[in-house]
């Protein structure tokens, strides 16, 4: 167990533990064993909500643990936990633990489709920053054999958990099997109030379930004849079933009190164990319309709202995802305004969409202004984006060359460049280098555009172009010199090199030079008079450098100093590579996803369908290949690429099981957060003509297959599909 490990090394430099496991597995009590063993007088703060985490950020005392336990609680798009926020707290040093399921992590850090919403980006950069840990559902013989010791030197809870063969240990102590049996065994009545709070649940809302949202919820679990024959006291009495204590400790609804009163309750929640066993259960069952009026009514959080709006939006159920972001909204959250316009905009009610969205960037709300052009760029709107390029907004500047780029109107993008607009040139240059258009190029080049100029040098590197590249180098062009010189070293031909720095060419001199300019020591290569005015240049700022008088510096570069302005880039880049190494923290996911892609490479193609893409299993598999890229920790850039790696192979996978024919496989990956399988399960089912699973799996949230539904529908009957789009699906549909 490498989980004290990562607790001393967070201690040392700041950090996020995060341990990924099933409920009812160990992982709050490892957590606390953990954080006493090894920071035992650090101050540890449990926060209550988001807010308190920031106040924590805006001044971090030392030695502070925070502590997140079912972290899922403290995500959820723009108005949860944030990156930047996590960032500040490591970097003062702060230690932050955190708890999570396997399922919830896979859908946080699985890689959007391209050209798919992305509702997870926040969450993936706050998960991005942790170091993982994967805690398996079930001990080892060793951990076995410890407990059996245990039981037999009297402990009587370990020896009664060891008798049973349905779940593991710690969730028999935890009470797991009766909280089962609890919702096995209730009376109609009480399994709809725990079915309602089982639902909304998994629907998002994180609040305490107050009393009346589950009592107008539960109807819609009952049939017509249990609805006639409930007694007057049927809710009392199915809240009483439900929140009875079990053994002593879980209850399957636990009671939780308001913050100021004594006695007084505020709404209830679900058993983490009942909750994710019951959600398995209940993965594909619709969720009742009763329910979905219920929110709609009750829910007064505006992060339970946009959770349960985007649920039945993923759904096709728009009368309920209206109600529920417009409540959001007027509750001041912008997001949900944000939200509710793109909805809008999807049903094609574009006046209503386009009046909220230029509302909400009239208050200043940038990611409404990206919206908004994005819209217009999706209409071909040249017009408004040109007015808006023109008020100053450089986004859509940006989409509104993409659109005349891609629409090969040139002549306006020339004119737009002749009158002085940076950006459109810049645009312009790079599609005169993408057809090769070598002589207009140059004639921005030579009427003095700098970025003409450096991509007409480049192009002359990468074609070899050794002659024209002297002759701008020696009429003074210092990044014609710069490539040249780049170009001579990759070729081992160092004595021309030589050759231009004795005839005087600074840069050539800063080439041969560079380890002094680095580390500032005496000259060993004697290249004549340019080189020792130089190498005199280079104590001098290297002086400056280590005496911290920046100011100095910066005037010498301004000046013309080429030496000075070499060495401010070079503290500017040692200055970000610290920056990035303070943040930086190990990820062991992604090293375990790591070694088991090697393992996958050598077993064959084969081998990647017999792996869920759950972090038990990652872990498992990983073990086998042993420490062979223990060295990856702290690369970002190759933990990033390994990353996307490991994303394109759950997406080879998921096409190769639809190759062979093996739906229940691609279905159980779907099920368990595998976006890819997801996706093409959906096409899949398109292909096939089996358009009630695909309406089913809509009725379970899933949007890939809501998106080909809408497709679907529009290509087999213009009418239908437009009536879909606009007003969705009825819940009792």
């Amino acid at each position: 167990m490498s989980w004290p490990l990562s607790i001393q090394t967070a201690s040392e430099q700041g950090g996020l533990v995060l341990l990924v496991g099933d409920s009812s597995v160990g992982k709050t009590r490892c957590a606390y064993e953990a954080v006493r063993a090894v920071v035992p007088q650090w101050w540890l703060l449990q926060p209550a909500d988001v807010e308190q985490v920031d106040r924590a950020a805006a001044a971090v005392p030392a030695r502070l643990v925070v502590w997140l336990d079912e972290l899922h609680r403290y995500l959820g798009g723009p108005a949860g936990l944030r990156a930047g926020t996590v960032r500040t707290l490591l970097d003062a040093g702060a230690v932050l633990v955190a708890t999570l399921w396997p399922d919830r992590y896979i859908a946080y850090t699985t890689q959007p489709i391209p050209g798919r919403d992305d509702p997870y980006a926040v969450e993936r950069e706050v998960l991005g920053l942790a170091s993982v840990v994967g805690l398996a559902s079930s001990f080892s013989d060793a951990e076995y054999e410890r407990a059996r010791a245990a039981a037999q030197c009297g402990d009587r809870r370990i020896a009664l958990a060891l008798e049973s063969t349905d779940y593991g240990l710690t969730q028999v102590i935890a009470a797991a099997p009766q909280l089962i049996e609890r919702w096995h065994s209730a009376d109609p009545y009480a399994l709809a109030v725990l079915n309602a709070a089982i639902d909304i649940t998994r629907l998002g809302v994180r609040s305490p379930l107050g009393a009346d949202l589950l009592r107008d919820a539960a109807p819609g679990y009952c049939n017509p004849r249990q609805r006639a024959d409930a007694p007057p006291n049927w809710f009392e009495a199915a809240l009483a079933y439900s929140s009875q204590r079990l053994r002593g400790a879980a209850a399957a609804l636990a009671p939780i009190g308001t913050s100021n009163t004594m006695g007084q309750i505020s709404g209830y929640l679900v058993a983490d164990y009942l909750q994710q066993y019951a959600e398995g259960q209940r993965r594909a069952t619709k969720v009742p319309a009763s329910t979905w009026q219920s929110l709609c009514e009750h829910l007064t959080d505006p992060g339970d709202q946009v959770r349960a709006a985007m649920a039945a939006r993923n759904r096709l159920l728009y009368r309920y995802a209206e109600p529920l972001l417009q409540n959001a909204a007027d509750g001041g959250n912008k997001h949900a305004a944000l939200l509710l316009a793109d909805l809008l905009l999807r049903q094609g009610r574009t006046e209503e969409g386009l009046t909220l969205l230029r509302a909400q960037v009239d208050a200043g709300d940038l990611y409404a202004q990206i919206r908004l052009v994005d819209w217009l760029v999706e209409q071909s709107g040249v017009e408004e984006l040109r007015a808006r390029a023109d008020a100053g907004d450089e986004y859509a500047v940006d989409r509104l060359v993409d659109l005349l780029v891609e629409q090969g109107r040139e002549e306006e993008l020339r004119a737009w460049a002749n009158a002085g607009e940076r950006h459109v040139l810049r645009r312009l240059v790079d599609l005169l280098v993408e057809q090769g258009r070598e002589e207009e190029l140059r004639a921005w080049a030579n009427a003095g555009e700098h970025y003409a100029h450096r991509r007409l040098v480049d192009l002359l590197k990468e074609q070899g172009r050794e002659e024209d590249l002297h002759a701008r180098a020696n009429a003074g062009d210092w990044y014609a010199a710069e490539r040249l010189a780049e170009l001579l070293v990759e070729q081992g031909r160092v004595e021309e090199l030589h050759a231009r720095a004795n005839a005087g060419d600074v840069v050539a001199v800063l080439r041969l030079l560079s380890p002094l300019v680095e580390h500032g020591g005496a000259a060993e290569l004697h290249t004549g008079t340019a080189a020792d005015e130089v190498l005199a240049s280079i104590r001098l700022v290297n002086l400056l450098a280590e005496q911290g008088r920046d100011e100095e510096l910066h005037a010498r570069a301004n000046a013309g100093d080429v030496v000075a302005a070499v060495r401010l880039h070079m503290l500017l880049v040692e200055q970000e590579r610290r920056a990035q190494m303070r943040l930086r923290v190990t990820n062991e996911k992604i090293l375990a996803q790591v070694r088991l892609l090697n393992l996958l490479v050598e077993q064959g193609p084969e081998a990647r369908l017999r792996v869920r893409p759950d972090l038990a299993d990652l872990a498992d598999l990983a073990n086998l290949t042993g420490e062979r890229l223990v060295g990856l920790e702290g690369k970002q850039d190759q933990e990033d690429e390994l990353r996307a790696a490991f994303n394109a192979d759950l997406e080879r996978t998921a096409h190769l099981l639809v190759e062979q024919g093996r739906v229940e496989e691609l279905r159980a990956r779907a099920d368990v957060g595998d976006w890819h399988a997801a996706d093409r399960l959906a096409e899949l089912l398109v292909e096939q003509g089996r358009v009630e699973e695909l309406r089913a799996r809509v009725d379970a949230g899933d949007w890939h297959a809501a998106e080909q539904l809408v497709g679907f529908l529009m290509e087999q009957g213009q009418e239908a599909g437009e009536q879909l789009r606009r007003y969705g699906l009825s819940a009792e549909e």
